[in-house]
């Protein structure tokens, strides 16, 4: 929290009550689409609105505290940005998310930036299929 209140002051924002409590939200959850993230706090939070959790989804994400992610369904998904880079298979039969760290993965990215110039800030990759209950 500490970190995200040096990055919000340096930027000219203050650390809210709603910014602290969606940030802990995210902590706890990955993956948390705004209405999913909302519906998580709107019970100990009613002063809480869906459209402040979007501008604050918005105005994290700006700041490189907040990483959105598309996986093919619509509306995006949240989760905290960190260091440890890590990909996605998500099932598309019942849409569960499965992270995983796969240094292949991290070999394809430095091959790509070798034989194309391409420099790379950050990359994910996100598999698309069904999970093993789903396939079964």
């Amino acid at each position: 929290m500490l970190d995200l209140e040096r990055i919000l002051r340096d930027r000219g924002y203050r650390l809210t009550n709603q910014r602290r409590v969606i940030v802990r939200e995210l902590e706890d959850e990955r993956h948390l689409s705004a209405e999913e993230l909302y519906d998580r706090v709107k019970g100990e939070h009613p002063e809480l609105g869906l459209s402040t959790v979007y501008r604050t989804l918005d105005l994290l994400t700006e700041l490189g505290v907040v990483r959105k992610e598309d996986f093919g369904e619509g509306y995006s998904r949240y989760e905290l940005s960190t260091e440890r880079v890590h990909h996605h298979a998500r099932c598309d039969g019942c849409g569960s998310v499965i992270e995983f760290n796969e240094e292949l993965m991290e070999y394809l990215a430095l091959q790509v930036e070798r034989e194309t110039g391409f420099v790379t800030d950050w990359h994910e990759i996100t598999l698309h299929g069904r999970c093993a209950a789903c396939s079964a």
